[in-house]
């Protein structure tokens, strides 16, 4: 299944590549920064897909004595370099559609349009071979969404286009630029707030951690919860550690509730490595 899934990003990606060439060329040879924006809104798309890339690797790769958690980071410093890049793309755009606004550029609106509606129909048939695996699999979800922010930007373009041929008001042009790298800049902006908050070992945002610790009180065993820590090692996988106090009576049984406590942790909650100190009714440990 992950092969099959693997493939078709690679597919994916591939494709997403080919249109960011295609629309640098087209926004060269018709002279439309609009154009040339909407090929680095397409950076999102096969950075977004590449980092997916990355994650099916990273999880293949052995844990070592020096990287107990193996690579799973990568993923997280990639994502962190895309969106500072990203930022920063957004910067030239807005500095050229300024200059384009003092004095508009003539546009080759054939040509324009053309590029464009390649773009297009390239964006559905990477629509397309994502769809299926976007509803079970969240990194593909992800690459996914950006898929289909770029189709409505590459929309933009068309509109744009077909409005200079019918007005000749080459203005548009630099106004559809603008557009787009705010949608750039935003999901720059986004991105490394995400990265920050798991570099800082933040709760994900996936998670209440009110809702976990109130899961393990309900356990019979179980009469209190404290020092809970809830981070993030790579995008949707998370860890947990916690000490966990149980009543007297249930001592000889800590085994089996660390099992059980597992399994919740997994089934409802998606946390798969869980560390956890178990404490009993005669201990008084010092509260953090």
């Amino acid at each position: 299944m992950h092969n099959h899934i693997e493939h078709r990003l690679w597919l994916v990606f591939v494709i997403s590549i080919s249109i960011f060439v295609l629309e640098i060329i087209g926004g060269i040879l018709s002279n439309s920064l609009a154009l040339i924006s909407d090929s680095f809104h397409v950076m999102l798309d096969f950075s977004a897909i590449g980092i997916s890339l990355i994650a099916f690797r990273i999880a293949k790769k052995p844990h070592s004595v020096k990287l107990s958690f193996g690579f799973h980071r990568a993923e997280i410093v990639a994502a962190l370099i895309n969106g500072i890049t990203l930022i920063l793309v957004s910067g030239f755009i807005f500095y050229e559609s300024y200059k384009r606004f003092l004095d508009p550029q003539a546009i080759q609106t054939d040509t324009l349009l053309g590029f464009a509606i390649a773009g297009f129909a390239a964006n559905l048939v990477m629509m397309i071979l994502l769809k299926k695996e976007s509803h079970s699999n969240l990194n593909i979800k992800g690459s996914y969404t950006h898929v289909i922010g770029d189709m409505l930007s590459s929309v933009g373009v068309i509109i744009g286009g077909i409005i200079i041929s019918i007005t000749n008001y080459p203005i548009i042009d630099p106004i559809v630029s603008v557009g787009i790298g705010m949608l750039i800049i935003r999901s720059g902006i986004m991105l490394c707030k995400e990265c920050v908050h798991i570099f800082m070992e933040g709760t994900p945002k996936e998670i209440r951690i009110e809702s976990v610790s109130d899961e393990i009180e309900r356990l019979k065993e179980v009469s209190e919860v404290h020092d809970l820590h809830i981070w993030t090692l790579t995008s949707n996988v998370f860890a947990m550690s916690a000490h966990v106090k149980i009543r007297s009576e249930f001592i000889s049984q800590t085994n089996n509730l660390l099992r059980k406590i597992n399994e919740i942790m997994k089934e409802k909650f998606g946390i798969n490595h869980c560390t956890i100190q178990i404490e009993h009714d005669l201990i008084n440990p010092d509260r953090k």
